[in-house]
């Protein structure tokens, strides 16, 4: 018979690999859908409402406006990884965040750091497309949506058991988090530290602390990515 110490620390470490795997499983689907196939659609949008002047012009992301070409596969990629970073993040940092603010606290978030790293007045996206205001409030809110995504994924799957009934959903997860490519690298040094951290105790210990100070950390990133946001669009539009 296996020890008692060696079993609890088989099921700590099934259950750090079970929460590592859906956060960035669900974070890949939703970088892929929100910000590679929904950012794809954003440019699309802003193309047809713009002069044909802007087609054929390179982006600020290195896209050919108005041409569909191989690079948008490298657009999909990129984003699945972001997508996989932040919900991998969104799942390590849920337990300390109060229920009934995960969702908004965790969208408004990426909005306002979203959208703070998108939107400026230099380049292309902001000055050749037309009109500026729907280019500020596209790349605002797919951030936001592809975070509001992860949470609604992440709390609906972390708390199932990965069993017999649920292979359907864990090789959907293998599947997307595998898409996130460098992702995984992040996942498994995210997932050791936690599980050290849990084998130490300090997740118990230091608990109380990080249920104060995570969504204060959150709510002041959010406060002074949302301020540089509005300086920022206030110039473009």
């Amino acid at each position: 018979m296996e020890s008692p110490r060696r079993v609890q620390v088989g099921d700590d470490a099934s259950s750090v690999a079970w929460w590592v795997l859906v956060g960035t499983g669900s974070g890949a689907i939703a970088g892929f859908l929100i910000g590679g196939v929904g950012g794809r659609l954003a440019m699309l949008l802003l193309r047809l409402t713009s002069p044909d002047t802007v087609i054929g012009v390179t982006s600020d992301d290195g896209f050919e406006i108005g041409v569909v070409s191989t690079d948008t596969f490298n657009l999909i990629g990129g984003m699945t990884f972001v997508g996989a970073a932040n919900g991998l993040l969104y799942a390590a940092a849920r337990g300390a965040i109060p229920r009934r603010l995960r969702l908004p606290l965790w969208t408004l978030l990426a909005a306002a750091a979203g959208g703070a790293s998108f939107v400026h007045e230099d380049g292309v996206d902001f000055t050749l497309l037309q009109p500026a205001s729907l280019a500020v409030i596209l790349f605002v809110a797919l951030p936001g949506l592809a975070a509001a995504l992860v949470v609604v994924l992440v709390e609906r799957w972390v708390d199932h058991e990965p069993g017999q009934q649920h292979r359907t959903l864990v090789g959907v997860l293998l599947a997307a988090a595998a898409a996130g490519t460098i992702a995984l690298v992040l996942a498994a040094i995210v997932g050791g530290v936690a599980l050290g951290a849990r084998r130490a105790g300090a997740v118990e210990l230091f608990r109380p602390i990080l249920r104060i100070a995570v969504p204060l950390v959150l709510v002041a990133i959010t406060l002074v990515s949302a301020i540089n946001l509005v300086i920022e669009a206030s110039r473009i539009v």
